[in-house]
């Protein structure tokens, strides 16, 4: 099948459980019952979509022990004015989209919130792999669009020239792009600075993305830095920056580096358009609101005090997915 019939026989199968979840759906538990309250926005670099700074992080929502947990994890984000839904086709084998498309459609919230997802193939990085992926992602995760999706963890330069080259999975995230299937297009990777800086390369070349996707915390700052290497590159550009592993995976916290809150607080005062946190609780989500709803950047005396008291604790083993863990 082409992918103009694939496209449209998949819109067809898509819209028809949509339109028959939403006849079925709750009124009173629809999304828009939960006033939800505010919080900061900040600009998706040139997108002109504005997202408010705190989102879900979607393996953690997999992490969340039962599909009901999950519901009720994402219905307090929602109630907490948290739009921005992170995701990727290889969370927990897929559950984690499932479970989200499904709070999502009980909960008539698909339109009021930014779903993202990502493709994952580190052996192929191929057309073909991107095409099974999305047609995945968009069954699981119920929907005949993606607000953004992303080509996920790119870990060299090597790999980032698979990706991109003619045929690779680059070429078909663009076309989908094209056909609407996708609104906005981006790029991750955690592990080497050097690999985010060749996609850079290919932008340059004509391939736009519209957003990257990296671990930001205070550590990062003092160790194969992305926040020195890469954000002043995508800032220059005005790509859309996605924060990620800004407590490094939990190990700031567990190891009494810095606070969770010291570690938003920081991450929020770079030149970022939001942060992805993890979050399995919804007491976790309702404290990080809270941080966010009253977030001060930091001044150039607090940011310095921040990175001098950490900076002798840095070490690669509290960031070891830029050693090749994933």
């Amino acid at each position: 099948m082409d992918r103009a019939g694939f496209l449209k026989l998949l819109g067809a199968a898509v819209g028809d459980r949509l339109m028959s979840r939403a006849r079925n759906a709750d009124p009173e538990r629809r999304v828009e019952k939960l006033a939800p309250a505010a919080l900061p926005e900040r600009r998706l670099g040139r997108t002109g979509v504005t997202l408010p700074i705190l989102g879900l992080g979607g393996w953690h929502l997999g992490d969340a022990g039962s599909q009901r947990a999950a519901y009720a994890l994402l219905e307090t984000a929602l109630a907490e004015g948290i739009r921005f839904l992170d995701n990727a086709e290889s969370y927990h084998g897929g559950t984690s989209e499932r479970w989200l498309g499904d709070a999502l459609a009980s909960l008539g919230a698909r339109d009021q919130v930014f779903v993202m997802t990502k493709t994952y193939d580190l052996e192929h990085r191929s057309r073909e792999s991107a095409a099974r992926h999305l047609e995945g992602s968009l069954k699981r995760l119920r929907t005949d669009h993606l607000d953004l999706w992303q080509l996920h963890s790119v870990r060299s330069v090597d790999d980032v020239d698979r990706a991109f080259r003619r045929g690779g999975a680059m070429e078909y995230i663009i076309d989908a792009q094209r056909q609407g299937v996708v609104r906005h297009v981006g790029v991750t990777g955690h592990q080497d600075p050097e690999a985010n800086l060749r996609a850079l390369h290919y932008w340059d070349e004509g391939i736009r993305f519209d957003a990257m996707q990296m671990p930001l915390n205070p550590i990062d700052h003092h160790q194969r830095s992305f926040e020195r290497q890469v954000l002043p590159e995508l800032v220059k550009r005005d790509i859309g920056v996605i924060a990620m592993k800004t407590s490094a995976d939990g190990r700031l916290l567990r190891s009494r580096v810095c606070t969770a809150a010291e570690c938003h607080r920081y991450v929020w005062s770079l030149p970022v358009s939001l942060a992805v946190v993890g979050m399995e609780q919804p007491n976790l989500v309702r404290e990080n609101a809270r941080v966010a709803r009253g977030f001060t950047a930091l001044s150039d005396t607090e940011r310095r005090a921040l990175l001098d008291r950490v900076a002798p604790r840095a070490s690669l083993r509290l960031e070891p997915y830029k050693e090749g863990g994933y």
